[in-house]
């Protein structure tokens, strides 16, 4: 109990109060991408001609090539014509552009990129028009536009976020304090700049204090505006708890939209399910005391998926979510023993239909088996406690070739990439050291900003420029660099 307290009373210190009272910025209930329905409590909010994004978001975004289309999908939207348009995410030189909206019917908008929208991350306005009446929505980061998709590219697999959990002080005070970890997770990342970011799940903690998802779910979301690289999610255990009143999945879908969906990068199809789908009874915890957090997949969730992967020709199929159908969860159970619901049924899918790899955390070590050409892939978490001696922070970074998975350990036989491995130091504007600590090569995305007047007035030191920005005041540089493992280098801007 003294413990206990003590970690308590370290969480309410290391919380930043600015944050505690803050109003939830997104109100969306929903249960799925198919058969989408909104609550009679989301109606009764929806007031003064106010309207949704429940697609694209930046939990389930939009990755579109130049040139084209993608359909935004609304809710409770009411206005006669729309106008569409996107700006750079969190970048110091803001590009805006209107899309052609090319049909237009209820809730749903199709529109089009034009060819000249530079390859970034952009949030994504729809305004709702009706006479002089206006009103418009934003969701940050929904779209990714990118020169071309095709079968060779990267991604990263995080899990066990963990935003509010105390038990990485174990690992160590020094980067719990403030969530270091996390953030430093999305920094590397960042760097490695992959073509997207899978994240399955415990993203929260929601399991020590009275109210406490009003916090977490707060600090997360800000804290995921901080990838420079698209995002997809799907939740854990601990994302659903009920605990004092507050349902976890209640503010999942606020923030975050569905509780299971799928998405497909060209030839590529990802499924996001939940793996934490018990009946609200057997979500109900006090403190850390909760009763289930194992897996189950109620009938419901289980035909969508099997409808899902049976109907898709993808050339690759991935499975994410937060239990590995390998492992059945029954001593994840404080009194009734339940085993994994649904967990043979997933197994006979990923076989029928299939499926190339499965996604999933939960454990807090890394494991990777191979059973009937499917490969399981469970990656070690990124803030919490270990669960292995062998086990440390970390991410997974994943490389598709010809839309099959070409790679998916940094170490032989099942080893992810550890964290605080690689760090970079802006010195200045222009100029940033990167120190590799890996036993690997890395190729990493550096931004820098100069002033606009020496736009073809400098020159790039120890790096390629692949992509210009700019406006009247700033110019925004692109450079990629290689990294050897072990090595530091400084890379920069030289004005001329």
């Amino acid at each position: 109990m003294k413990g206990l307290l003590v970690l308590l009373l370290l969480t309410i210190l290391i919380s930043p109060p600015s944050l505690l009272y803050e109003d939830i910025p997104h109100e969306n209930e929903i249960v799925g991408m198919e058969g989408i329905e909104v609550t009679q409590d989301i109606h009764a909010s929806l007031q003064n001609g106010s309207f949704r994004i429940f697609y694209p978001r930046c939990s389930s975004p939009a990755i579109v090539e130049r040139g084209g289309e993608f359909t935004v999908i609304l809710q409770n939207f009411s206005y006669s014509s729309v106008d569409v348009k996107i700006s750079t995410a969190y970048e110091p030189v803001v590009d805006e552009f209107y899309l052609e909206v090319e049909k237009f019917y209820g809730d749903e908008v199709v529109v089009r990129i034009p060819d000249n929208v530079p390859p970034e991350l952009y949030n994504l306005t729809v305004i709702g028009k009706d006479g002089g009446e206006y009103f418009a929505k934003t969701e940050p980061r929904a779209i990714s536009i990118v020169d071309a998709i095709d079968g060779n590219f990267t991604f990263v697999h995080l899990t066990d976020f963990h935003i509010g959990d105390p038990r990485g002080m174990k690992v160590s005070i020094k980067e719990t304090i403030g969530w270091k970890a996390a953030k430093k997770c999305v920094e590397e990342i960042n760097l490695l700049h992959p073509d997207f970011v899978v994240i399955t799940g415990d993203l929260v903690f929601g399991q020590l204090y009275p109210f406490e998802y009003s916090f977490e779910y707060r600090t997360l979301y800000e804290i995921l505006q901080q990838f420079d690289v698209p995002t997809f999610l799907c939740p854990g255990n601990h994302d659903g708890y009920i605990q004092c009143g507050q349902d976890g999945f209640k503010f999942w879908q606020e923030y975050f939209g569905s509780l299971y969906y799928s998405f497909d990068y060209g030839d590529a199809h990802f499924v996001m399910a939940n793996s934490y789908d018990w009946p609200s009874k057997n979500r109900v915890g006090f403190s850390y005391v909760v009763f289930q957090w194992g897996g189950y997949i109620q009938d419901e969730q289980l035909q969508w998926i099997e409808n899902d992967l049976k109907g898709s020709n993808a050339k690759l199929k991935v499975l994410a979510l937060h239990h590995n159908p390998l492992w059945d969860t029954t001593n994840d159970s404080l009194i009734r023993k339940i085993g994994y619901k649904g967990r043979k049924e997933l197994l006979s899918f990923i076989e029928l239909y299939g499926v190339d790899a499965v996604l999933a955390g939960h454990v807090h070590y890394d494991d990777v088996t191979i059973l009937n050409d499917t490969i399981y892939i469970t990656t070690t978490t990124a803030a919490s406690s270990l669960d292995k001696e062998d086990a440390y922070w970390g991410y997974r970074l994943i490389e598709a070739r010809n839309w099959s998975i070409f790679s998916y350990n940094y170490k032989e036989p099942k080893y992810s990439i550890p964290s605080y491995r690689l760090n970079v130091s802006y010195l200045s504007e222009q100029k940033a050291m990167v120190k590799n600590d890996l036993d690997m090569d890395v190729n990493v995305l550096l931004k820098f900003t100069i002033p606009a007047e020496h736009e073809g007035k400098y020159s790039v030191k120890n790096g390629k420029v692949v992509m210009e920005r700019g406006n009247d005041n700033l110019l925004q540089i692109y450079v990629r660099a290689m990294i050897g493992k072990g090595t530091e280098k400084e890379i920069g801007i030289e004005l001329l």
